[in-house]
């Protein structure tokens, strides 16, 4: 099978294999907003390997969604409606979900930013699925592997490559179960999944929204919130961006006069994390961007903050 439509599309045109992509694309980002789940997956990056369980509701109330990692140190994650609930640990880390950080896909859109293909069939956790390829039209994001299931649209694998072709990422189910006994019975978090709160700042403590100058061309601003573990700070804001396939999140937290912080750059994988020490009306604040970009982009985008707060206050 997988032969047979590499030969077939070596006569078909580009628009007909972006036709043909963005049809996969547009099952894919159904099944995330309406398709229930419970199952197993093997997520690597830079070749660390870690297992996680997920559980997904899709209900009247919206959905809900646990994560559980299963190998290593105990984490654990709750989502509503792709809001952090809880979490094991004071950090904001969203846990890792593909399927949830695809549920705005707009494939028609994507087309400006990204080529696609057709790349054929074969199976992933014994179900069969059609493999997206997808390349960047410029230097500021990723080339992606999508690997849909044929019955429900779901992604059940997807590879992350840089422009060396070199693997960043894998995401890959292991097992899946659409019985609604398996995915409802393990919604309820553990006892040391600690709240995450979205709150107000108390009175003095500033907490502002910075404006990059400049953004990768075709992401635009998502969510905007406040966080804080428990709700007693610290107190970080948090601004997304997604280009409808991938995203990098803007945090800025208050510092300070007397508290110090050093500009840093880190990498795991396709993660980079860029952080500067800004100024504004005498404080100073860290502001740090985190996303699956490349590097030169995150640098670019930290780099154009300005030291006024032109964003709006919660």
């Amino acid at each position: 099978m997988i032969g047979w439509l590499g030969a077939t599309t070596l006569f078909a045109s580009p628009a007909l294999w972006a036709a043909d992509s963005t049809l996969w694309l547009e099952r894919m980002a159904q099944a995330v907003r309406e398709q229930s789940y419970h199952g197993s997956y093997v997520y690597e990056r830079s070749g660390i390997f870690t297992t996680q369980d997920i559980w997904k509701q899709v209900g009247d109330d919206g959905i809900r969604e646990r994560l559980l990692q299963t190998a290593g140190r105990y984490q654990e994650w709750l989502r509503q409606d792709g809001r952090l609930v809880c979490a094991t640990n004071s950090s904001l880390s969203q846990g890792r979900s593909q399927t949830s950080l695809r549920a705005g896909v707009d494939p028609e859109q994507l087309l400006e930013w990204y080529s696609m293909r057709n790349l054929g069939t074969t199976r992933i956790a014994s179900r069969d699925v059609t493999v997206i390829g997808i390349q960047p039209k410029d230097g500021f994001r990723f080339a992606h592997e999508l690997y849909i299931d044929h019955e429900t649209g779901l992604l059940l694998k997807s590879l992350l490559v840089d422009e060396s072709r070199e693997l960043l990422e894998r995401f890959q189910f292991t097992t899946i179960s659409f019985d609604e006994e398996n995915y409802s019975s393990g919604l309820e978090p553990g006892e040391s999944c600690r709240e995450v709160s979205v709150v107000e700042p108390p009175a003095g403590v500033d907490v502002p929204f910075w404006e990059p100058q400049w953004i990768p061309p075709g992401f635009t601003l998502g969510e905007r919130q406040i966080q804080s573990i428990n709700g007693d700070g610290p107190y970080v804001s948090s601004q997304i961006y997604s280009d409808g396939l991938t995203s990098f999140t803007l945090f800025v937290e208050p510092l300070g006069r007397d508290k110090l912080a050093e500009d840093l750059r880190a990498r795991l994988g396709p993660t980079v994390a860029v952080s500067r020490r800004l100024m504004a009306d005498s404080d100073f604040y860290l502001a740090t961007v985190v996303g699956e970009i490349p590097p030169r982009a995150a640098e670019r985008i930290a780099d154009s903050l300005s030291e006024a707060v032109v964003g709006a206050r919660r």
